[in-house]
C-alpha cells in the first residue's frame, strides 16, 4: 500500500500518518477479535474466509491496474507477464503453505 500511495503522489508525511492510523486500527481489530473469539468460535472459519477474501480483493484491486497499465520499463510484454504471473503464484503458494502448516508452526513455537 505504501508503494501504491507514493506512486499516486501522496506526500511522505501524510503517508506516515495514515500508516500509523492503519496500524493502530489493526490493533483495535486484534483486540476486538480476541474479545469476541470465544463467543464466536463456531463461526470462526466463516469470519476468517470473509476476511481473507476482503484482503485479497483489496490487494488485487490495487495491483491489477498497475499490472495492466503501469510502466513496463525495458521489459518485453512476455517477460513482464512471466514475472507478474510468477509473483502472483509465489504469493499464492506462500499463503497455501501458511494455511496448511499453521498447526505445525504453532506447535513448534509452543503455542
Amino acid at each position: 500500500d505504501l508503494a501504491v500511495l507514493l506512486a499516486a503522489g501522496w506526500p511522505v508525511r501524510r503517508l506516515a500518518v495514515f500508516s500509523i492510523i492503519s496500524a493502530l486500527l489493526g490493533f483495535v481489530g486484534v483486540l476486538t477479535g480476541t474479545a469476541l473469539g470465544n463467543q464466536w468460535a463456531t463461526h470462526s472459519p466463516w469470519i476468517l474466509t470473509i476476511t481473507a477474501g476482503v484482503f485479497l480483493y483489496v490487494a488485487l484491486a490495487d495491483m491489477m491496474p498497475e499490472m495492466l497499465h503501469g510502466d513496463a520499463g525495458s521489459l518485453s510484454p512476455p517477460k513482464r507477464f512471466l514475472l507478474q504471473s510468477l509473483g502472483l503464484l509465489i504469493g499464492g503458494a506462500i499463503m497455501l503453505c501458511i494455511a496448511l502448516f499453521e498447526d505445525h508452526i504453532a506447535v513448534s513455537l509452543g503455542e
